[in-house]
């Protein structure tokens, strides 16, 4: 038969805030990443000139 394991509510609370910065992290190096590519650097600011140009929109009038 498989024994209980009780595992403390402060080690639980410190795995969580472990994976939350771990969470953050991975976020912010994607971010960094994709703003050290230069395509797609370039590919953001086009489309942000054809949104700010209204050339543009939205999904919901995909058709």
């Amino acid at each position: 038969m498989a024994e209980t394991v009780e595992v403390p509510l402060s080690l639980i609370k410190k795995m969580a805030r472990a994976a939350d910065a771990f969470a953050q992290l991975e976020d912010e190096l994607e971010d960094y990443l994709l703003a050290q590519n230069p395509e797609f650097v370039s590919r953001m600011r086009e489309a942000r000139a054809a949104h700010l140009a209204g050339n543009v929109r939205p999904l919901a009038d995909k058709a």
